[in-house]
C-alpha cells in the first residue's frame, strides 16, 4: 500500500497487478517490525483482512482502531493510512481494480452492481467482522483467492507484490472477488449512494501530491500552503490535525522512506541517495535516518544486504 475542482495528481504511483490482470495480493507479518503505511490513495479498490493484531486506521481523515479479526474495506479514491500497534500482527490485501469485472456483453449484473461500482456510486462497507452471520462465507471466500495468488503456476513477487501470470489462476481469482461481493450484497451491506469526498479531504490530497511530486526539491511550508491558499499558521495547524505530523515531519520521513527503498535496490553511494531525496544537509540527514531506523544509512545498507543473502 504508497501515498496521498480537478482530482489532485497524487495517487499512488505504484501499480497493482499488470495491465491485463489489475490485480494484487499482499501479506505483512514480520514479528521484527510494525507496519506502518503511510497516507495514500489508489484508483482500485483494496479489500484488507486484519487476521490479528492491534491496528490504528485513518479513513478520510476518520480515526479508527481494532484488535478484533476483521476486513477493512478502502473504496476507490479514499485518502487512507494504517499502523500496527503489536509487534505480533498479520496483516493481507487484495488490490484490485472494479474495471476488471466488466463483462464484454453488457448485461444486468453490470448495469445493477458492476458498473456503479467502476462509478463508485456502489461502494463497500467499512468493516465486516464476526458480528456479521456472513463474516465465514466472506473469509472462507476471501482465503480461497489468497491460497490461489501464493499458489499459482506462474506466482511473480514485484516488491511486496504477489501477482500471477497464470491465466487459469487469474479466472479462478476474479470469480473469487465476484463472489466476494455477492455475499455483500446478499447481506445488504454494499452502499448505493456515491461517497463525496469533503473539501479537507481535496486539500491534503492536492498537498500530498505536491509532496511526492517535488519531495527532491527544497520545499517551504508557504509552497505547500499556497497550493491550497491557506496562510502558513493555519495550513500547519491543518496538517497536524489531518495527518498527525507537521509538514516538515512528514516531508522528512517520505523522504527517508525513498532512502530506505534505494540503499535496499541499489548500490549508489550515500552521499548520492541522501542528494537525490531532497536532503541537502548530510548531518542533518545522518541524524533523522539514525532516529528512524536506529542506525546510520551504511549500517542499513550491509545489514539488509545480510539478511538478504540469508
Amino acid at each position: 500500500m504508497n501515498q496521498t475542482s480537478q482530482q489532485p495528481s497524487l495517487k499512488e504511483k505504484q501499480s497493482h497487478g499488470t495491465r491485463l490482470f489489475p490485480c494484487a495480493y499482499y501479506h505483512f507479518c514480520n514479528p521484527s517490525h510494525r507496519l506502518r503505511v503511510r497516507h495514500h490513495w489508489h484508483e482500485e479498490v483494496e479489500i484488507v483482512y486484519l487476521h490479528h493484531g492491534s491496528f490504528k486506521l485513518d479513513i478520510n481523515m476518520e480515526p479508527y482502531g481494532t484488535d478484533r479479526e476483521c476486513f477493512l474495506f478502502i473504496n476507490s479514491g479514499e485518502l487512507h493510512s494504517l499502523r500496527s500497534l503489536s509487534m505480533e500482527f498479520d496483516e493481507q490485501a487484495v488490490v484490485f481494480s472494479p474495471s476488471m469485472l466488466l463483462f464484454q456483453d453488457y448485461d444486468s449484473i453490470d448495469e445493477s452492481i458492476l458498473l456503479p461500482l467502476t462509478q463508485n456510486k456502489l461502494t463497500f462497507p467499512r468493516f465486516l467482522d464476526q458480528t456479521s452471520p456472513f463474516f465465514s462465507a466472506f473469509r472462507s471466500c476471501y482465503q480461497q483467492i489468497s491460497h490461489i495468488f501464493s499458489r499459482s503456476k506462474e506466482t511473480l513477487i514485484t516488491g511486496e507484490q504477489i501477482l500471477t501470470d497464470d491465466v487459469i489462476s487469474q479466472l479462478q481469482i476474479k470469480a473469487g472477488i465476484l463472489q466476494l461481493i455477492g455475499i455483500l450484497m446478499e447481506a445488504g451491506l454494499m452502499c448505493q449512494s456515491p461517497r463525496t469526498e469533503s473539501q479537507k479531504i481535496t486539500a491534503i490530497k492536492t498537498v500530498l501530491s505536491y509532496i511526492t511530486d517535488h519531495y527532491h526539491e527544497k520545499l517551504y511550508v508557504q509552497d505547500l500552503a499556497s497550493q491550497v491558499n491557506m496562510n502558513e499558521q493555519y495550513f500547519c495547524r491543518f496538517f497536524k490535525r489531518s495527518i498527525g505530523k507537521t509538514p516538515i515531519d512528514f516531508i522528512n520521513d517520505y523522504r527517508l522512506n525513498k532512502v530506505i527503498r534505494l540503499l535496499e535496490t541499489g548500490d549508489a553511494q550515500i552521499t548520492e541517495i541522501c542528494l537525490e531525496c531532497g536532503f541537502n544537509n548530510m548531518g542533518n540527514f545522518q541524524r533523522l535516518f539514525k532516529r528512524k531506523t536506529g542506525i546510520t544509512p551504511l549500517q542499513y545498507r550491509k545489514l539488509y544486504l545480510s539478511k538478504k543473502s540469508e
